[in-house]
């Protein structure tokens, strides 16, 4: 059983797309496709063991009471997760930028792999006590309301995340730095530290992210060669080169496999 649960919180809804809920039984499995994505998933597990190789993490049950805290980095290429037993999940979406605003820590530090153990005693000390019998998210908001933080850094780049993300208007990196008033140097790699990639990088992941909304989020059907131009693609040819190296699908493959989970946040393909 999955949930998705939108915040009620308006500070938690400027920052937070989703959280989402993940029970399963004794004979449960659920095995998808995750792919790339601006936003990033932070999820407090009970009953679980977690293993990791490349691109790949399984999740299966335990008899080991502790709970553990994953944290997924950037990532630009498809990732298998794999769940077996009976376990829990509650799960954090952050959207662009956003988990920067719940950490002392910045991101790259903490997430500099795929998938990694969040290893912080405050987290973890809440962790411990947010499973129950009954769900209450008003527990789970007021903890991240007490973690929130923002400075002139983080407003900044907040600025700078619509100049990259524009796919009727390339701006050049260089040209985004100025405008924030820094060079070009010191603007990646304050990006880097609060996104997890370069600004590039990031640009390409809006761009596949911008396709999917365009052919699954509108009512219209859409061409492939419409969505090309409307996500920032140069042609359709680059288009579909891109998909290949972010999902191992050609356009057409992907929207017939790709399954929209319990509404419009959660898009894997279930295998």
């Amino acid at each position: 059983m999955l949930k998705t649960i939108i915040p009620t919180s308006l500070i938690l809804k400027k920052h937070i797309e989703c959280f989402y809920f993940y029970s399963g039984e004794s004979s449960s499995k659920l095995r998808y496709l995750a792919f790339p994505h601006y936003n990033t998933g932070l999820s407090f597990f009970k009953g679980a063991f977690i293993q990791r190789q490349k691109y790949q993490v399984e999740i299966v049950e335990s008899t080991n009471s502790r709970v553990s805290i994953e944290i997924l980095g950037k990532y630009t290429c498809p990732v298998l997760v794999d769940y077996t037993g009976q376990l829990q999940e509650i799960a954090i979406i952050f959207k662009p930028l956003g988990i920067s605003r719940f950490f002392r820590e910045n991101y790259q530090t903490i997430a500099s792999d795929f998938s990694q153990e969040l290893k912080s005693s405050t987290w973890s000390s809440f962790g411990d006590n947010i499973f129950s019998e009954d769900l209450d998210i008003s527990k789970l908001e007021t903890f991240l309301i007490s973690q929130y933080v923002d400075t002139d850094e983080l407003s900044k780049l907040d600025m700078s995340l619509n100049l990259v993300n524009n796919p009727t208007k390339e701006t050049a990196i260089s040209e985004i730095a100025l405008k924030l008033g820094y060079n070009t140097k010191t603007f990646q790699r304050h990006f880097n530290k609060h996104m997890g990639c370069s600004p590039i990088e990031y640009r390409r992941i809006c761009r596949f992210r911008n396709s999917i909304d365009a052919k699954l989020g509108e009512k219209e059907i859409k061409t492939l060669t419409e969505i090309t131009y409307e996500s920032g693609y140069f042609d359709q040819s680059y288009f579909i080169k891109e998909f290949k190296k972010l999902t191992h699908h050609n356009p057409k493959e992907f929207f017939k496999v790709a399954n929209t989970i319990d509404g419009e946040y959660i898009i894997w393909e279930i295998l």
